[in-house]
């Protein structure tokens, strides 16, 4: 039998292999995981805020309110500071915020690498060597160091010239994130952690298995 047509219709034309396919997010490069600074600082505000229901309240039953009164109505101002508090009061007071503050920070960081400010603006504190979740040495480093310059500086507040090199400390310890290629702070480096994002696609390895 003989062919009568001209044999099959030609092929269609390949359609090619279409755009290149978008990473996904969660394959973004090292630099891009990084916690961004404005993130960071509305994390720090956030929690601050937290605080300061506790702290605030201690410094305020510590005030001497009759003393300022007989300042204010004498018209002589108060040459010690000193003068305003009840000294022991104070000192419990700012024991028992630190005290808080201390654990806040620490047990939330250890246990799931986030105080309340960090969840809001979603971002975590990992470890620096290979994103973990920090330890608990790692977790009471980072906080012992900045509340080890904030103790000392609110114990030397009165003597001006050594006050204020302490706090010149504390805001470097906090500044350094602003040229740091990996925005760490100092206590970032001291304790051997990270903060980086903690977007719904990223691996969270504080989560139960």
């Amino acid at each position: 039998i003989r062919d009568s047509g001209h044999g099959a219709p030609p092929a269609a034309p390949h359609p090619g292999y279409g755009p290149p396919l978008q990473p996904h997010p969660g394959l973004a490069g090292p630099q891009d995981m990084l916690a961004g600074r404005w993130a960071r600082l509305g994390a720090a505000i956030l929690d601050s805020l937290i605080l300061a229901v506790i702290s605030v309240p201690a410094i305020l039953f510590s005030i001497r309110w009759d003393r300022m009164q007989e300042s204010i109505e004498s018209g002589e101002p108060i040459a010690d500071p000193l003068e305003l508090y009840n000294v022991p009061r104070l000192m419990v007071g700012y024991a028992i915020a630190f005290a808080v503050g201390f654990a806040y920070y620490t047990v939330m960081h250890a246990k799931w690498g986030q105080t309340v400010g960090k969840k809001a603006l979603g971002i975590r504190v990992v470890s620096a060597a290979d994103h973990s979740a920090v330890s608990w040495g790692q977790a009471i480093g980072r906080q012992a160091f900045v509340y080890a310059i904030t103790v000392v500086t609110t114990a030397l507040n009165f003597f001006a010239a050594a006050g204020a090199l302490l706090g010149l400390l504390g805001l470097l310890d906090t500044a350094w994130i602003l040229w740091d290629q990996r925005r760490q702070a100092l206590h970032d480096k001291v304790a051997g952690t990270l903060v980086v994002k903690a977007a719904p696609w990223t691996p969270d390895p504080y989560a139960k298995s």
